[in-house]
């Protein structure tokens, strides 16, 4: 039976404050709620004569309500997570016929997910047609950026349009890694005061990969594989489960959901108890956030298996056995700014194309000085940070002006928080 999640943990699934707080003025409003295994149901009454009828798979997490909101997970559904919280949930030996179908499907659907077959050897040919499109690409990708070095910074054309056409060119040449970093700067230079400097670094480093794509054969192996990675290349789930696993007690420290384009992306980031490594899992759902994948909520740890993607700083990974039952922690393995800039070093070090990479620094202040925002350690150290207003708000009202312990991403220029650890608990932001 799943332990009940603590309240930081359910507020780490809802999609905005506004859904969570709607979810803590329905209490009272519960009947017929009950827990089998994985799964939760309850009916909540609103303001029509029929009740909505609210499911939670714990194992998903997943979520189903009879309601009309777009929102995932709904208020129902968080209402149903914060009475199970609490402890008003009782253990029942069979779910409500509503419940009972939808939880039985969503087992079905998991049993009969196909075993992967035999790897297909791939076509030679087919991979160098692939290898000589990208080479041609990243030549005149390499030509695009010699030109704008040559006509100087101040004149390149750095709207949405232009670095879009560019990254369109670089799909056509399988590219998909490039294409989407030109995006990205697209959205990055849009009114930054430092566009230049942001630019400029993002031109040298496409010519880095350019220049270290034509020389893969020289190249060791690690170094190679996050070449490939970077420019695009597909790896498949199958050659990745197959390599080592690395089995430790992984913690989740954060998770967070972005959408483009109707395509939902789940990042869950975890860190290893005895060894500090890190890693990121992705999971991706298109429509709706409904992950297929299971993956322990916020504040928990599990002992598994990762499998990690290859590359010189593996990161991203994927989650195989699991060994017991994932149950919450209460404990975080201390960090300080300057281990946390250290270890962005070796990453970088070993993987130049990096752009950021998950750090924990503890026993930090949040702080606003002159419209800015910084971590603040005992000594004065002071990480600069950066974040929607909401976030960083909520993150310097969970402190309440007193050290707390808080994981992010640091990109060389700031910390982006993902979640905040105090009193023994994980939330995230």
């Amino acid at each position: 039976m799943t332990s009940p999640w603590t309240a930081g943990q359910v507020a780490s699934v809802a999609p905005d404050a506004s859904s969570l707080a709607a979810a803590q003025k329905l209490a009272g409003s519960w009947s017929q709620t009950g827990q089998v295994e994985n799964g939760l149901w309850g009916l909540c009454q609103g303001s029509g004569s029929k009740p909505y009828q609210a499911i939670v798979d714990l194992s998903g997490p997943a979520y189903k309500c009879s309601c009309p909101s777009r929102k995932f997970p709904c208020k129902h559904a968080l209402g149903l997570l914060l009475e199970w919280s609490t402890g008003r949930v009782p253990v029942a030996s069979e779910p409500l016929d509503f419940a009972a179908e939808w939880l039985a499907q969503r087992e079905g659907k998991a049993a009969q997910q196909p075993v992967p077959a035999a790897k297909a050897v791939a076509d030679p040919a087919t991979a160098q047609k692939r290898a000589e499109r990208v080479a041609s690409g990243l030549v005149e990708l390499d030509l695009w950026i010699t030109d704008q070095i040559r006509g100087g910074l101040a004149s390149m054309d750095i709207s949405w349009e232009a670095l879009d056409g560019v990254a369109a060119r670089m799909v056509d040449a399988q590219a998909p890694g490039v294409a989407g970093a030109l995006r990205s700067l697209a959205g990055a230079v849009a009114g930054a005061e430092n566009w230049p400097e942001l630019v400029l670094g993002e031109l040298v480093r496409l010519h880095l990969l350019v220049v270290a794509h034509q020389r893969m054969d020289q190249l060791p192996g690690p170094l190679r594989d996050s070449v490939r990675a970077h420019v695009g290349y597909p790896v498949s789930t199958e050659s990745v489960m197959e390599l080592p696993a690395v089995r430790e007690l992984w913690m989740v420290m954060g998770s967070r959901i972005t959408e483009e384009k109707r395509l939902f992306t789940r990042t869950t980031w975890l860190r290893g108890r005895a060894t500090g490594r890190w890693a990121i899992l992705l999971d991706f759902s298109h429509g709706s956030p409904n992950f297929s994948g299971v993956v322990p909520p916020v504040g928990h740890v599990v002992d598994a298996d990762l499998h990690f993607y290859p590359g010189a700083a593996a990161l991203r990974a994927r989650l195989g056995a699991t060994h017991g039952e994932a149950e919450p922690f209460t404990t975080l393995p201390a960090g300080n700014i300057a281990a946390a800039l250290e270890h962005y070093t070796d990453a970088v070090s070993a993987d130049p194309w990096l752009r950021s990479w998950p750090v924990v620094v503890t026993d930090v202040t949040p702080s606003y000085v002159d419209g800015s925002w910084f971590l603040v350690d005992k000594s004065g150290s002071a990480l600069p940070a950066e974040g929607d207003s909401r976030m960083m708000w909520t993150l310097l009202g969970i402190s309440g002006g007193h050290p707390v312990s808080v994981c992010g991403t640091w990109n060389a220029r700031c910390i982006e928080a993902f979640s905040v650890f105090v009193n023994g608990q994980v939330m995230a932001l």
